[in-house]
């Protein structure tokens, strides 16, 4: 019969006890119970002085026993004892109140395994042994084969003495990463000592795997044992070969926690020929607030040798800086950035550069910082942007980007209280917006502090205003959305051209200036929505509805011709030209234009009835599948337009079939022939070769995924979870999920684009599939690969083939690059858990030509 009890001692008064309303196995004897009270209360008294400040809870499952000579009480069966913020659990456990000290011991079951073992918690440590000795005045005790767990390392000891401090002394025992009673590996060590919420450091220590030592040998070590931030340590370096650059490490440094918010990360790259490289990754993180990154990357890469004449050297940078507001910090202002800079060759011979990196040829940036006026419909955004093409290695910047906006608003409710019958005009609708740019386009060699006052006086800017005033006109069979548009364009300069009949030149000056353009336009746009039924009696298919949305809109666009006429031309030939053809916001219409668009949207699902899914009355459930997701057309007729009014036709569709298969077809056709040089003319198609129009260009994309079963599971269209490829570096941490057994994704796409000269054609066609996949080939092993074919380069793409090895405390990853110029065999071994995940192996090294670039 289980019996909690306590016992409260203090020096101001006699030892007495306390029930919590909770029956003890005594309390039906009431004259022995206070008997046995009387006695224990006089017997503490003399044989020990009263120091404990706090009450002793104590109780068992099977029963306690009572020793009054002794001052001892002996706990059986799930013994549990409480001081404070100390709790001891048992099998067995005897309590001294003599000598204020507890003991505990474990047992074993039937078959001779250990059950009921001590297990010791205090101020959030736990602590597993065979037997415990606790003192409760000095904090002290003494603990037989323990095993305890301190962040991600598990301590196991022979002998252990705890001391007041939390600190615990052990000799013999071992120290390892493995969670198993029997870890897989570990570090046998002659002597240890636990410093909570510091290090754990060691004596002399041997690595073992199983029970078989290594040459892996230290005459003492430092671990981290922090539980909820990290360590300032070494970051041991990778290691590898290459014939351009010779041996190198890599991403070898030092790792600098500073505070609970931010920290640092500082490595280095070199190499035996004369190469290195520079990396600063600091991140910064406050709870409800805001978190980011920065990363700063410096290489410098020397080819051949100085005294070659194929020598080179190559000095890149790149920047890249992260940083997020929490929503929770403020209500009215947002502040973000996502900055992506650097020299446009940085990632093309890096060996720290991911596929993305290397494969992408755009780089953009963005900080923005925008403020909203609670409870008024305006708010505005302050930005810088930035975007750069590494292929022809042009910088386009925009500094600053001020955006004010005025939310949709209706006047008309002004002219009357709230609550009365809506007028038409309440619908009315005005939003404006105003843009201020600065605007810089050069190239990445014109960058640099001496270029700036050029780079200054290139830049171009403008104050854009926009306001549009629209409503809406419902009915039962349409909706009418009437639109008027405003522009308004104000340039600070202009240009100017002169002819110079002396020198038979035109003369080009930029002009400052105060320059306004206004521009309108107005239209109307009417929508509606059909829908057709038709129901099937028999069979799975129940009913299928066809959906039709047909659109049309009439937009009038006035002339506002800017240009001027005169001997703008070679050798002073007629000519024109804008003065706002420099504007970062263009100019006007030249030509008035009235557009008919003519669109019709469909869309196809139906009704069937589930295969093995019932209600609760085990009819089958009724499922909506998607025949087809999207069928749209388009085109647009001139009025204005003296001759080739219609545009090409546009048609797009979308849809996926079998829950498995996706499927995205576009094409554009023009019903207008062309002459000799390829301009269209107003003749029809149909006249010049019988055709309806012609196809200009057509896309057309196909993407299947298969996967298996989960284990236990059945597949019901579930994605295949994260893919092993998920970067050629395999230390960058590609997650695995053993629970599907395979998975394969395939998509084709293809694409044409024809350009007709009268009855004749030139066609370019582009077409390639890419796939990728995982398959289970051992319990805890896994192959990823990734690749691709270019059919009409006749060539593969960037491919990739990835091998995981499972082994429960630590883990195998081989990356192998097989084709291409960064063809490379990457393989690492380490230790799973962060505190030691540099206990590793890990080499990286490119093959095939010694002229290829590396990674």
């Amino acid at each position: 019969m289980s019996s909690p009890a306590c016992i409260s001692r203090s020096d101001k008064g006699p030892s007495t006890p306390c029930r919590e309303g909770i029956r003890q196995p005594w309390a039906t004897v009431p004259v022995l119970r206070v008997l046995f009270l009387t006695l224990l209360s006089v017997t503490v008294k003399v044989a020990s002085p009263q120091t404990l400040q706090d009450e002793v809870k104590y109780g068992a499952r099977d029963s306690m026993r009572y020793d009054m000579a002794s001052q001892k009480v002996y706990l059986f069966g799930a013994a549990t004892v409480k001081y404070q913020d100390m709790e001891l659990t048992a099998d067995r456990i005897l309590l001294d109140l003599g000598r204020e000290e507890v003991q505990a011991y474990g047992s074993t079951d039937s078959t001779g395994a250990p059950v009921g073992r001590p297990m010791f918690t205090q101020a959030g440590q736990e602590v597993e042994a065979d037997s415990i000795r606790y003192n409760f005045k000095t904090k002290e005790g003494i603990i037989k084969e323990v095993r305890t767990a301190e962040s991600q390392l598990y301590a196991l000891a022979h002998l252990s003495r705890r001391h007041a401090n939390g600190e615990i002394h052990s000799r013999g025992g071992s120290l390892t990463t493995c969670d198993r009673p029997h870890p897989h590996y570990r570090f046998a060590v002659s002597r240890m000592m636990v410093i909570p919420e510091d290090k754990i450091v060691m004596g002399p220590a041997v690595m073992k795997i199983g029970k078989v030592p290594t040459p892996l040998a230290a005459p003492f070590g430092f671990f981290p044992n922090h539980k909820n931030r990290g360590a300032a340590g070494l970051l041991i370096p990778t290691w590898g070969t290459s014939d351009q650059f010779g041996m190198f490490l890599l991403n070898g440094g030092y790792y600098i926690p500073m505070g609970d918010h931010l920290d640092e990360q500082l490595t280095a790259d070199i190499y035996s020929k004369g190469s290195w490289g520079l990396r600063s990754v600091t991140r910064y993180r406050s709870r409800y607030r805001f978190s980011g990154n920065l990363d700063l990357q410096y290489t410098n890469k020397l080819n051949s040798l100085r005294e070659y004449p194929d020598f080179s050297e190559q000095r890149t940078f790149f920047v890249r800086w992260n940083h997020l507001m929490d929503t929770k910090a403020s209500l009215t202002d947002r502040f973000s950035a996502s900055v992506n800079v650097g020299s446009s060759q940085n990632f093309t011979n890096n060996f720290n550069s991911s596929t993305n990196d290397y494969l992408s040829n755009t780089f953009q940036s963005n900080i923005n910082w925008s403020h909203l006026w609670s409870g008024k419909p305006y708010s505005l955004s302050v930005a810088a942007r930035h975007s750069q093409n590494t292929l022809n290695r042009s910088f386009d910047v925009t500094l600053p980007s001020v955006n004010f906006i005025v939310q949709r608003f209706f006047p008309g409710t002004w002219l009357h209280p709230a609550g009365l019958k809506q007028k038409w005009y309440d619908r009315i609708g005005i939003t404006w917006n105003s843009v201020f740019e600065n605007r810089l386009r050069t190239t990445e060699d014109q960058l640099s502090i001496e270029n700036l006052p050029r780079l200054m006086d290139r830049m171009r800017n403008g104050v854009r205003h926009t306001a549009s005033v629209s409503t809406s006109i419902k009915s039962r069979a349409f909706t009418l959305n009437p639109q008027l548009n405003i522009t308004d364009r104000m340039y600070f300069d202009a240009l100017r051209k002169t002819y110079l009949p002396d020198e038979g030149t035109v003369a080009t000056d930029t002009v400052p200036g105060l320059h306004n353009l206004f521009d309108w336009n107005i239209g109307a746009t009417a929508t509606s929505k059909l829908y057709g039924m038709f129901a099937f009696h028999r069979g799975r298919l129940k009913a299928i509805r066809h959906t039709l949305t047909p659109s049309a809109s009439l937009t009038y666009v006035p002339a506002h011709d800017t240009r001027i006429q005169g001997p703008f031309g070679p050798g002073g030939s007629t000519a024109s030209y804008s003065p706002y053809e420099i504007g970062i916001y263009g100019q006007p219409a030249v030509q008035a234009s009235g557009l008919v668009s003519l669109g019709l949207v469909q869309g196809v699902e139906g009704k069937v009835l589930s295969r093995k899914k019932t209600d609760e009355r085990g009819d089958p459930l009724v499922n909506k599948v998607k025949f087809l997701d999207f069928l749209g057309i388009n085109t647009n007729y001139d009025l204005l337009k003296d001759s080739i009014n219609w545009s090409p036709v546009s048609v797009a569709a979308r849809t996926r079939l079998f829950d498995r298969l996706d499927l995205n077809l576009s094409g554009n056709w023009d019903t207008y022939a062309t002459d000799s040089l390829g301009r269209s003319i107003e003749l029809p198609t149909r006249k010049l070769d019988g055709s309806l129009a012609h196809l200009r260009n057509a896309t057309a994309a196909v993407g299947i995924e298969f996967q298996s079963k989960r284990y236990g599971k059945a597949t019901g269209g579930e994605t295949g979870g994260d893919p092993v490829v998920a970067d050629v570096d395999p230390g960058k941490g590609a997650r695995i999920n053993f629970s599907i057994p395979w998975h394969l994704r395939v998509n084709y796409s293809w694409s044409m684009a024809r350009s007709y000269r009268a009855l004749a054609f030139t066609e370019q066609q582009t077409q390639g599939v890419l796939f990728n996949g995982d398959l289970n080939i051992l319990k805890w092993w896994k192959l990823g690969f990734s690749s691709g074919y270019d059919m009409e380069a006749k060539e593969w793409t960037p491919t990739s083939i990835n091998l995981y090895w499972d082994l429960h405390c630590w883990e195998f990853n081989a990356n192998l690059i097989p084709i291409g110029i960064r063809k490379s065999f990457t393989f690492r071994i380490n230790v799973k858990a962060s505190v030691l995940h540099d206990l590793k192996y890990e080499l990286r090294r490119p093959f095939g030509n010694r002229n290829e670039l590396l990674y």
